[in-house]
């Protein structure tokens, strides 16, 4: 290869006369006999003009030699590397001639980081059982998510001054324990901080602008993972969680893990007020939040099962967490904020993965998980509503970037009047409305292969997944025939082909379910069926395969162990009703839960079956899975 090597990032210029920083980024596992594969993007997430050409290096005795042969952007790991460091170089072509740079290097280890941390003891510790209700502990951080290494703030309130204790978990399988102890504090000294201020009236959003109560010093050593702290007043007993996201940044992996805090967040009604009328003071809803405030009691236990006190890591993706991590996926974490604000974010990983409730996005992190898709990531949508309303992000009172999510919404709530946003009328696609709004007009189903359709008040009941197509390879080992049926895995809300001319060519419906939809609907296109749920999945131009489940719920096929323990019998839910004068108001009726999902093999060997079409493949399978 010619030309000087320059390591790490550099300013090149292109063609345009514009200068660039260009990254060489390895995705995949770094693990013996898998496939780690190269590829170079600048600042913004965008490949060369010219498509490079690479090498791979290896370290000897502190000095970077070629590996003999391996001249491709791909390479399968030979045992001979074992323990070694090895790195991507890769020549870009540019105004100024030839340029060689080099990637981050990797240990080749025996097992990826997942396996080795669930090695690990657990324990259930981390669960709450004596939930703080009455503001006797409350806490957030001042960040949703850290790179390992970095601190992270933390500001607590105790409704009296006195001793507290924290302890850090990280989630996972762990032998079914579901979590981890990796640090602990005892015996801190807590104050009451300020009360929630209303410092934008205009938009009633709710901030605490509280002091730094403790630093969270981490470790490089600490492994990507959803975490939370539980903290416990030492007075009374109470306790309360607060979650964040551990990154490893430019870390090669085979699954990117997005945490969908943005939708946790909406649906916070800390301080009074979330951008849900049904669930907000005075049935008003609020156009920004903040996240400099705690997570309301109400959304750390179930006092209901409806579907506003259940949006946080722990009710779905803590299952997919438990079950991809029971089978030894290498899999790294990080949250929609690091989307919407890194390009790069994606890009070190074969798959991105949404799961659950994964309603709200920013136009920016819309952009980059549809090029991600474009330069050959796999998408796997194991959630439903996802990419419904369009946010944007703002600073905090105190200038802190990409605490404030603004979402206006309209004049119906639902996505089916003109827009509330001040911008709607200057600058039409930024309003933050639904994206199939005629504003923002970028259907989801563009990118999912489906839209949102409807959804049912009760968190728990679903109705039966129903096999279609049951040639797809997605079937293969499961035994499964058309007509079939997977128990209760659609719900609470699920997505549908939208007949609005948007679908992506070559989409194959997978499933076709039978459902039963709310009295209150989105818009939807002409022709298009609420009372149906489907399953697809497509392949688009750049080899990148997208699978959507359609419903939220689908991952409790692959682990049901709740976080929190559902009803058994009969519970009260709320069934919303649109009062089109009013707003959002709730009726209450005494219901069985019906017809609950199940854990169902087969789903997931369905589950083991897709993610090998994306060419990444589980270390520690369970032995009752096939796999291809």
């Amino acid at each position: 290869m010619q030309g000087s090597v320059k390591s790490g990032a550099q300013k090149i210029p292109t063609s345009s006369n514009e200068e660039h920083t260009y990254y060489v980024l390895l995705r995949g596992s770094a693990t013996v006999g898998n496939t780690l594969t190269a590829n170079v993007f600048n600042e913004c997430g965008q490949s060369p003009e010219k498509e490079a050409a690479y090498g791979w290096q290896q370290e000897v005795d502190g000095a970077w030699t070629n590996i003999a042969g391996e001249t491709s952007a791909r390479i399968r790991i030979p045992s001979g590397l074992l323990g070694r460091q090895i790195r991507a170089l890769a020549v870009v072509s540019t105004t100024e001639g030839l340029n060689n740079f080099t990637s981050q290097g990797i240990r080749v280890d025996a097992q990826n980081s997942i396996v080795i941390e669930n090695l690990n003891a657990g324990t259930t510790d981390w669960k709450i059982t004596n939930l703080a209700t009455n503001h006797e502990i409350e806490a957030y951080a001042d960040a949703t998510s850290i790179n390992a290494g970095d601190p992270l703030n933390l500001k607590v309130s105790l409704s009296s001054a006195g001793q507290y204790n924290l302890e850090v978990y990280r989630l996972g399988y762990y032998g079914g324990a579901g979590g981890r102890l990796i640090a602990s504090a005892l015996g801190l000294d807590g104050l009451t901080q300020s009360s929630p201020t209303m410092t934008n009236p205009g938009t009633r959003l709710i901030e605490c602008v509280w002091d730094v109560s403790y630093e969270l010093k981490t470790s490089a050593a600490w492994t990507s993972g959803l975490y939370v702290i539980k903290l416990t007043d030492c007075r009374s007993g109470k306790q309360s969680l607060v979650p964040f996201v551990l990154r490893k940044d430019n870390h090669p992996s085979d699954i990117g893990f997005q945490d969908a805090v943005t939708t946790a967040q909406a649906y916070n009604i800390f301080g009074g007020f979330s951008v849900y009328d049904a669930n907000s003071t005075s049935n008003t809803r609020a156009y920004q939040v903040s996240f400099d405030r705690p997570y309301d009691a109400t959304h750390l236990g179930f006092s209901n099962t409806d579907g506003f006190n259940c949006n946080n890591m722990l009710t779905w993706e803590y299952n997919m967490v438990r079950w991809l991590e029971s089978q030894g996926y290498d899999i790294s974490y990080y949250t929609n904020v690091d989307v919407h604000s890194n390009p790069l974010q994606i890009l070190s990983h074969r798959i991105f993965l949404s799961v659950g409730h994964d309603e709200y996005w920013s136009m920016e992190q819309r952009n980059r998980v549809e090029s991600a898709r474009d330069n050959g990531i796999h998408l796997a949508f194991y959630s439903a509503n996802t990419a419904y309303w369009q946010v944007r992000f703002d600073c905090s009172s105190r200038g802190q970037s990409n605490r404030v999510v603004t979402i206006y919404k309209d004049s119906s709530g639902i996505g089916a009047g003109l827009s509330l946003d001040p911008v709607a009328q200057l600058d039409p696609p930024a309003s933050t409305s639904v994206f199939r709004s005629k504003e923002v007009n970028r259907p989801e189903n563009a990118l999912m292969g489906v839209g949102y359709v409807s959804d049912q008040g009760n968190i728990y009941e679903g109705f039966d997944f129903i096999v279609s197509n049951a040639a797809n390879p997605i079937y293969a080992h499961t035994g499964l025939r058309n007509g079939d049926r997977l128990k209760g895995l659609v719900g609470y809300e699920w997505d549908a082909v939208l007949d609005n001319e948007e679908s992506p060519d070559g989409l194959v419906i997978i499933s076709k379910s039978s459902t039963r939809a709310n009295e209150i609907l989105p818009p939807l296109p002409g022709g298009t069926r609420p009372n149906i749920s489907h399953a697809i999945c497509y392949r688009a131009v750049s080899g990148a395969r997208v699978f959507s489940t359609g419903s939220i719920q689908w991952v409790w096929g692959l682990d049901n162990s709740w976080a929190f323990q559902p009803p058994q019998f009969t519970r009260s839910w709320r069934r919303r009703i649109k009062n089109w004068i009013k707003g959002l108001v709730s009726l209450v009726v005494t219901v069985p839960i019906r017809n609950m999902p199940c854990v169902d093999s087969r789903a997931q060997q369905m589950t083991v079956n897709l993610f090998s079409e994306m060419d990444v493949r589980p270390q520690t399978p369970s032995s009752w899975l096939t796999l291809s």
